[in-house]
């Protein structure tokens, strides 16, 4: 697993967040370290389960517990697929980000992907 975290592209004044290693098995928190406006998530599942997953995302500091603590936002991720998710306006987090993914919707943490997403990228500013 490889975690790249808060790297500045001062030219166009972006971070980035990349993770390699995100199967469910332990949430990320405040992984952006500051607030912000989340742009564009880019997800590489193609290395993934025969079962779909959900990857949740929190505004919060606060440790963050897979199927416990109630997401802000869930996107759907579909097995052996990449998938882009945009938000040209930002999803704002006021708090910091918070992420984890797990094969239950909501609050229901469910059983952990069956492999990990192979690249999680989230586009941050």
């Amino acid at each position: 697993m490889s975690i790249t975290v808060n790297n500045q592209f001062t030219g166009i004044d972006f971070r980035y967040i990349k993770d390699t290693g995100l199967n469910g098995s332990t949430a990320r928190n405040n992984a952006a370290g500051t607030s912000g406006k989340l742009y564009a998530i880019y997800v590489d599942n193609t290395a993934g389960s025969s079962s779909s997953g959900y990857l949740k995302l929190y505004d919060t500091v606060a440790a963050v517990t897979n199927g416990t603590t109630i997401p802000d936002f869930e996107f759907r991720v579909v097995t052996n697929t990449r998938q882009v998710f945009m938000f040209p306006e930002g999803l704002t987090f006021a708090n910091g980000l918070g992420y984890s993914a797990s094969q239950g919707a909501g609050t229901t943490k469910g059983s952990n992907l069956g492999a990990a997403y192979a690249d999680l990228l989230f586009v941050f500013k």
